[in-house]
């Protein structure tokens, strides 16, 4: 079954192989014959299936009998097959056939483990028991002659001038097959007798026991060799023949060869797949497969025994009922066609070559396998539409050239020369495949500028390039920078360009698109605030106490450093306001220390006015005793609290920011 699987898909593939690389054919000539006359030469092997007839009950009486196994060594087949085709219609591609076909085939049909025990009668009239095994496997040598009619279909095409094909399939009507053998088989012939006491002589009787009783005679040689082991065991056989016993070893057949013929009027099959050569347009070589299958059948005798007495011998052949033979090999074979003939018009094979550039029309239809120096027209359409004619004539290396071809799906097309006809197989071309990757970006230099830029490379040089684009996700209208001729190296740079997420980038040439990457434009960060009031003036040193005298109001040497530091941090920060507290100490009442702690605040900026401070970022308090820093107890504590403090008015900025 796998052989026929394996026919079967050869002559797909060679089926195959015509169909796709050339067109079908223009209809034969006129003048060309629609018969064929081939012959054909098979070499091949051969296996047979072979079954056989039970024939264990032709043995009379018989015991321990085993008929064996019966094989068949697969071989070889040569033949001959002669046909005569016939082929109907424009085409000629289908047809049928018949003719003769005859097989010599051999082989070897093999026997083993023949062994049988039945009754038979001596020369002297006495009943025994006769014991026949072949000493080896019986081996028969075959030479088979196999005569056959096919009926089969067939099919031819020629896909180029030198180059075709061919499948024949059908039937085989056995006429005759006939089984010369010669076989090298030798048996023991041994006896085992068993005698009975009765009136008037001991007469003898057939032992039909699957083992001998223990008071008959044996000539056998296992009963020879066990009581005498190293004893001449052949001549102990050939005296007791002598004695008139029916025993031999190694005893060949009188006639060890003859012929044995099946049944006639078998049905096989035949499947032969080929490729064609053609010397020329009358004559071809067929180089290919072939594979046969049959099942002959036999009349096997119903009384059939490989053998019984000495020197009897029946082939092996005789008890098959019926045979599976097939036979695979390979075929060589010649073929040819009456009449005048012009090779038809093919196109062996097509190339195709896609245009270059997107919308370029650089590309080509390469159409092969025609006759050189023919003037032909090409018709086609692209995309659904006929296009104008192509005429030419063909070039000496048989091919036509469609140039000047963009992308797009071309069919229809077909090679007219005179009154033939050859139509290809369509072609789609297709535009290259375009890349564009980001190749460098720039950040727009300011909050609000728009003079970034991205630069988009790996296009082709020298071609005009649409870009389109998101910007935060919202698709923007065309514009002239969006229209660009790449530079030399392939490049092209969007400018102009805000901060923002740009995406959805797209670069088309003609009807080619690619996709770049997201790009996300940064402005640079706003410039830091000036420094603040607070980071300027040390509040610490305005914190520290300018002091005084008792009950005076003017401002100790110790102090005026602080307040010049407070004059010149309040002329630097335009925008500072500051306040004077006035204190005193519990000495007097309490109307004349707020009186005087007032008047201590008032020197202070009088000072300050007088160093150049606004007079209107000055405001002054008196707290007189309250406060105490020190204690009035002291002499000490009392001058701590003879003080004024200067503290920035935080109420008075803010108003003054709002």
């Amino acid at each position: 079954m796998k052989k026929i699987l394996f026919l079967l898909i050869s002559a797909g593939a060679l089926s195959a192989s015509a169909q796709n690389n050339s067109a079908p054919q223009a209809p034969a000539p006129n003048g060309s014959s629609m018969w064929t006359v081939e012959g054909n030469v098979l070499f091949g092997s051969l296996s047979q299936k072979l079954t056989t007839a039970n024939s264990t009950g032709n043995y009379l009486n018989g015991v321990n009998v085993n008929q064996g196994n019966l094989t068949f060594k697969t071989s070889g087949t040569v033949g001959i097959d002669a046909q005569v085709g016939w082929f109907p219609g424009k085409q000629r591609h289908w047809g049928i056939g018949t003719g003769i076909m005859y097989l010599r085939q051999h082989g070897h049909a093999i026997l083993d483990s023949f062994h049988a025990e039945y009754q038979a009668t001596d020369g002297k009239g006495n009943i025994y028991r006769q014991v026949v095994t072949a000493d080896e496997p019986v081996d028969e040598r075959l030479k088979i002659s196999n005569v056959n009619i096919p009926l089969v279909l067939k099919y031819k095409t020629r896909f180029t001038e030198k180059w075709g094909c061919s499948v024949d399939a059908g039937l085989l009507f056995n006429l005759k097959m006939t089984n010369r053998y010669n076989s090298d088989a030798s048996f023991d012939y041994e006896a085992i007798y068993k005698y009975a006491d009765a009136p008037g002589g001991l007469p003898t009787t057939y032992d039909n026991s699957p083992t001998p009783g223990t008071t008959d005679f044996l000539i056998t040689k296992a009963a020879f060799l066990a009581t005498d082991k190293n004893g001449d065991v052949a001549k102990f056989f050939s005296d007791q023949h002598a004695l008139g016993y029916n025993v031999g070893l190694g005893v060949k057949p009188n006639n060890n060869s003859g012929s044995v013929s099946y049944t006639n009027g078998s049905v096989g099959f035949l499947l032969r797949p080929s490729v064609n050569y053609f010397l020329s347009d009358n004559l071809s070589l067929n180089f290919g497969l072939y594979y046969l299958f049959q099942a002959p059948k036999n009349n096997a005798p119903t009384d059939y025994t490989l053998t019984k007495n000495m020197g009897d011998y029946s082939s092996v052949l005789n008890n098959v009922t019926k045979s599976q033979d097939q036979s695979f090999g390979l075929n060589i074979g010649i073929r040819f066609t009456p009449g005048k003939h012009k090779a038809p018009l093919v196109i062996a094979s097509q190339d195709a070559m896609d245009p270059t550039i997107c919308g370029l029309a650089d590309g080509m239809i390469t159409l092969r396998g025609l006759r050189p120096g023919e003037p032909v027209t090409v018709n086609y359409s692209m995309n659904g539409a006929a296009r104008a004619p192509y005429n030419s004539t063909v070039m000496a290396d048989g091919t036509i050239k469609l140039t000047e071809l963009t992308a797009g799906a071309y069919s229809d097309i077909a090679v007219t020369s005179g009154r033939q006809k050859a139509t290809g197989t369509p072609v789609n071309l297709v535009n290259p495949q375009m890349y564009v990757v980001v190749r460098s970006s720039t950040n727009p230099s300011a909050i609000g500028a728009c003079d970034g830029s991205i630069t988009l490379g790996r296009l082709l040089p020298g071609k005009y390039v649409t870009v389109d684009y998101d910007l935060n996700g919202i698709t923007q209208p065309p514009n002239a920078e969006m229209v660009q001729m790449t530079d030399a190296d392939g490049t092209i740079t969007l400018k102009h360009l805000c901060a923002g997420i740009y995406s959805h980038i797209v670069a088309k040439i003609n009807e080619c698109t690619a996709n770049a990457t997201d790009v996300t434009l940064t402005a640079p960060a706003p410039p830091p605030p000036p420094p603040s009031v607070y980071e300027t003036i040390d509040t610490s040193v305005l914190s520290s106490s300018i002091y005084f005298d008792p009950n005076k109001r003017t401002i100790t040497a110790k102090s005026r450093p602080t307040v010049d530091y407070a004059a010149r941090k309040l002329i630097e920060n335009k925008e500072a306001y500051i306040v004077v507290t006035g204190y005193a100490d519990n000495t007097g009442n309490h109307a004349k220390n707020m009186e005087l702690s007032i008047k201590r605040a008032d020197s202070v900026k009088a000072e300050l006015i007088r160093m150049g401070v606004d007079e209107s970022h000055i405001n002054v308090t008196g707290k007189g005793e309250e406060d105490p820093i020190g204690d009035n107890k002291t002499p000490e504590g009392r001058a701590k609290n003879r003080r004024a403090v200067l503290t920035l008015d935080i109420v008075t900025m803010n108003q003054h920011i709002k």
